[in-house]
């Protein structure tokens, strides 16, 4: 279940983050929309429109999904997507906060988080009250100290539950972009023309 789930996150993120430079998903932007046209006045066109920060954003979800397709780096990975992952959520669920929105912003949070849970055991160390630098610490505690004991303790047992409702919503947020990409790929000038600036 944890695979597929890797899987499920890993397409998302390619999707979402190949979108942006080759458009293939008519709701979601791309950097093509915005050549004739301000972005958007809300945080995702704010976003756009500083430039380099969209880009770092879609690059992130790009790479991230490419390495969990390919299981390269998962544990890293996954670190490297939650900064995008939980701005993600919060734009998807609270401003957007449309069917769609909710699915696609809690259910990439969900995913992202059973993964973690699932590879807990990379973070052990990072879970250590007190860290020690250096490139080697032999004395230091295996087991990641009482956090990381705690985690795992709660979470444990519940992984099995969290990955199945992560592959849950996973299935159902990578069908609803593979409709979209469907419409987009069947009527891609009604989008433009949707799009298109006013007449002057």
């Amino acid at each position: 279940m944890i695979g597929v789930a890797r899987l499920l996150m890993g397409a998302i993120y390619f999707l979402n983050g190949f979108n942006w430079w080759f458009k293939i998903i008519a709701a979601y932007p791309s950097m093509s929309d915005f050549a004739h046209v301000a972005p958007p006045p809300d945080v995702v066109g704010a976003m756009i429109q500083n430039g380099m920060l969209f880009h770092i954003v879609k690059a992130t979800e790009l790479v991230t999904g490419l390495a969990l397709l390919t299981n390269r780096f998962v544990p890293l990975m996954l670190v490297a997507a939650l900064p995008v992952t939980l701005p993600i959520c919060l734009v998807d669920m609270f401003f957007v906060a449309t069917p769609r929105g909710i699915l696609m912003g809690g259910g990439s949070m969900v995913l992202n988080g059973v993964l973690l849970l699932a590879y807990l055991n990379h973070y052990r160390a990072m879970l250590e009250p007190r860290g020690m630098p250096g490139l080697d610490v032999p004395e230091a505690p295996r087991d990641g100290g009482p956090l990381a004991r705690a985690i795992a303790a709660v979470a444990g047992p519940m992984l099995p539950v969290l990955a199945a409702l992560a592959c849950l919503l996973g299935a159902a947020m990578l069908l609803w972009l593979i409709v979209m990409i469907v419409q987009y790929a069947i009527h891609p000038l009604s989008f433009w023309a949707a799009h298109a600036p006013p007449p002057r």
